[in-house]
């Protein structure tokens, strides 16, 4: 059986590695779980993210953002 080169579905993610994919400072998204702003869980003292559960996030996110008109 061949392993496939995708990443999995439902991969979990080190805040670390989800800083890198959403393009923001540890600082950022540790204010954005404790706003409980962003889905995370802990494993034992360190917190982990469902990639699956990051793209509905922000999914949900680009959907109810106020558009923002060109003209001042």
């Amino acid at each position: 059986m061949a392993l496939s080169s995708k990443p999995a579905k439902n991969e979990l993610l080190t805040a670390e590695e989800t800083c890198r994919y959403l393009k923001i400072t540890p600082r950022t998204l540790y204010r954005y779980i404790q706003d409980r702003h962003m889905p995370a869980f802990k494993l034992g003292k360190e917190w982990r993210f469902a990639r699956t559960d990051l793209e509905q996030w922000l999914q949900g996110r680009a959907t109810s953002a106020p558009r923002r008109s060109g003209r001042a």
